[in-house]
């Protein structure tokens, strides 16, 4: 029982983390878009703010999946 306990403990951890890791990775792909490709938007904010948000998108699909 203990070790089920451990199990489950590790994979919170995980999908708690990923909850984090996945909208900043979002968000720095955009910013590397709007780096590679600066005129292809009028204002950066959008790449960046829609990169956050897919990544927040992905996280909840992934903990919903997963958790």
């Amino acid at each position: 029982m203990a070790r089920q306990s451990r199990h489950r403990f590790g994979r919170d951890r995980v999908l708690t983390a990923l909850g984090y890791a996945l909208p900043v990775l979002g968000g720095v792909l955009g910013v590397a878009y709007v780096n590679i490709r600066y005129m292809d938007f009028i204002n950066p904010v959008w790449a960046i703010g829609g990169g956050a948000i897919l990544g927040w998108i992905a996280a909840r699909t992934l903990r919903r999946i997963l958790g």
